[in-house]
């Protein structure tokens, strides 16, 4: 029987760790960006953004490896399997080296002729662009061969390594941020962004190997093939991988449309949009990777109840966690993108507001992956959810070569949510035989009443206060209250603000004895 109680508070020290570093992040990564913005100016940041989108279109089996090898170490560990625990870890690593060899190939050639031939690029800054495409590749082979260690720390759910690493990484690269803007050195600020940044990406990344190998007992390499579970891990990886090749083309695919189209100047507008998008999703991943290896271990173990409770609440709170933070973001979008950055880009503003939209939508069915994923029918639900996600890339393709707004970029990909959440939520249902109505009543229903109850009185100060801080400290101090107030009181069920009190009692009484 799975000690729901101990899970519960495993899960609850989890969140609350990756949120504090989240938390710190947030502040340092946007106070960084924009030192690097003004370090680099509008197209050098643009160019970067540009270059690292391109070369990480070389790697979309870093992210499908990453959820197989992640799903089966998780299932092993809730089987208390460690002998393919051990199997499991090796044939991954044997793996991510054999890609990783493959991925060098193809950036050093095609990668190459492409940065040369088809990327616009700013006249007299194509060796910059040369040394930052060649950092970039360095980066991203490093992050494909940390992949197995990652899914390591994530399977034992020692989230506090992510806490401790992430604090690092962010110090690390606000050092850089201060560097390029005021120190002094004869390099070039480009190539020199991308040497520091380099430099703090591997440094973790050694740092959690060597963790790995010293707390769990697995993660010894040695040489092991097994065509069975080979068959069944690359399997799986290839569906996921299909899925990873349609959002790949989504957002860098559509991102080299922007260059060739558009120039550097929109995808600096893109690349800060997509830096505010993934501070603020970065809260709601925070609370899904503390929960993905209880709900996989829950199906391995055959708690069926369980994680379906598990499922329906973390569908709520995911949403709920990005809403605290989406909406005031969404009302204060200029006035707060005017504090942050010197320069603010055009189309930045709404670029942010339509990709909150996007975010919002994208987190209602991350949870809901979550145990058809620990399954390993994936088939079928992954070719459909691909080709919705692919289509992004050629209707943006369109809308912006017959010149229409680059906000229709984000437009399309909204639209095109819909029918995504549609496939899995079905999928998901017929398959763990949910009913709709609970779906519905349970989850959907309680989103929009908290969306519609908790945006009221916000959108009424913001359109009656003229622009500034204290219209932004009044709009932000009321969309937490509104929304605290509105899923404590719509959004969670009586269980649910049953645990809220008491753990509130207990947080209370603790702190008083302290």
């Amino acid at each position: 029987m799975v000690n729901k109680q101990e899970n519960t508070r495993r899960l609850a020290k989890n969140t609350l760790l990756l949120s504090f570093r989240s938390l710190f992040n947030l502040f340092c990564s946007l106070y960084s960006s924009r030192l690097i913005l003004q370090a680099l100016g509008v197209e050098d940041y643009g160019i970067y953004n540009a270059i690292a989108g391109f070369v990480s279109m070389f790697v979309l089996v870093t992210g499908s490896m990453g959820s197989a090898i992640s799903r089966f170490i998780t299932v092993a560990l809730g089987k208390k399997d460690e002998e393919q625990l051990k199997r499991v870890f090796s044939i991954s690593l044997t793996l991510m080296i054999f890609f990783a060899l493959i991925v060098l190939i193809l950036t050093e050639t095609f990668g190459l002729w492409f940065l040369e031939n088809k990327m616009t690029i700013t006249p007299g800054r194509e060796q910059a662009a040369f040394w930052t495409f060649q950092f970039s590749v360095i980066t991203i082979l490093s992050s494909m061969m940390i992949v197995p260690y990652n899914a390591e720390v994530i399977a034992h759910e020692k989230m506090g390594i992510y806490a401790y690493t992430g604090i690092a990484e962010t110090l690390l690269r606000l050092f850089l941020a201060l560097f390029l803007v005021y120190g002094v050195y004869s390099i070039d600020r480009l190539v020199l962004y991308g040497i520091v940044g380099l430099f703090s990406t591997l440094s973790i990344q050694i740092y959690v190997a060597i963790y790995c190998r010293h707390h769990f007992s697995e993660c010894k390499f040695y040489p092991f093939f097994e065509k069975g579970l080979f068959k069944n891990m690359f399997s799986y990886a290839g569906w996921h991988f299909v899925e990873q090749i349609s959002s790949i083309f989504s957002g860098h695919g559509v991102n080299m449309v922007i260059n060739v189209y558009l120039g550097p100047l929109i995808n600096s507008a893109r690349g800060l949009t997509n830096t505010v998008s993934t501070v603020v999703h970065i809260f709601v991943k925070n609370f899904t990777m503390a929960l993905a290896p209880q709900i996989t271990k829950s199906y391995a173990s055959k708690e069926y109840d369980y994680m379906k409770m598990l499922t329906f609440r973390g569908s709520k709170f995911s949403y709920f966690i990005m809403f605290f933070l989406a909406l005031p973001l969404f009302l204060e979008a200029d006035f707060a993108l005017s504090v942050w950055l010197v320069e603010v880009p055009a189309h930045t503003a709404s670029f942010v507001r339509l990709s909150l939209l996007f975010s919002l939508l994208g987190v209602i069915d991350s949870v809901f992956r979550m145990p058809k994923n620990a399954t390993q029918d994936i088939r079928d639900y992954k070719i459909i959810v691909s080709i919705i996600e692919f289509m992004n890339f050629p209707l943006s393709y369109i809308a912006i070569k017959h010149g229409m707004a680059p906000e229709w970029i984000f437009i399309i990909a909204i639209l095109l949510s819909f029918p995504r959440i549609y496939t899995i939520q079905t999928v998901v249902s017929n398959t763990f035989h949910y009913s709709v109505w609970d779906v519905v009543k349970s989850i959907y229903l309680r989103l929009f009443l908290v969306t519609v109850a908790a945006a009221i009185i916000p959108t009424i100060i913001h359109f009656n206060m003229p622009q500034g801080w204290w219209r932004m400290l009044a709009v932000g101090f009321a969309s937490v209250l509104c929304t605290a107030a509105a899923v404590y009181g719509i959004g969670c069920n009586k269980a649910e603000r049953v645990f809220i009190i008491d753990s509130a009692n207990k947080f209370l009484a603790r702190f008083r004895q302290s």
